[in-house]
């Protein structure tokens, strides 16, 4: 997979992800870690709001299943490892934000989801 240039990724992106030392790559680093990636994408016309896409094994996640699946955007992921049986929830990692050329156009499924999009804040 090939590095981005500073001057693909937004500004404020890729000043969050220096700040916090992260990496979409994280999940190949923590592979053996991780076990569920969840998926968000920034809306378009509000960007304070988030749409979730989806969740997916760590295998199935890079850069270019996630522009296949989605098109171009602002995206953020969640990474998750083991159930926590105390808790009753899968262990919290990290979160990462990242973002492919809007040149890639949303996909069909994309705009279906922002039709009836579950927004979180």
């Amino acid at each position: 997979m090939r590095t981005r240039s500073v001057h693909e990724v937004p500004e404020a992106l890729r000043r969050h992800n220096e700040e916090q030392q992260r990496d979409p790559e994280v999940v190949n680093q923590l592979r053996t870690r991780v076990r569920v990636v969840v998926l968000w994408r920034q809306r378009d016309d509000d960007s304070e709001r988030w749409i979730y896409l989806e969740r997916m094994p760590p295998d199935d996640f890079s850069y270019e299943t996630v522009k296949q699946r989605w098109g171009g955007g602002a995206y953020r992921i969640r990474v998750f490892g083991d159930w926590d049986r105390a808790r009753r929830q899968e262990r919290y990692i990290t979160q990462v934000a990242f973002w492919i050329w809007r040149g890639f156009p949303p996909t069909a499924a994309l705009l279906a989801r922002l039709g009836c999009a579950t927004t979180v804040d």
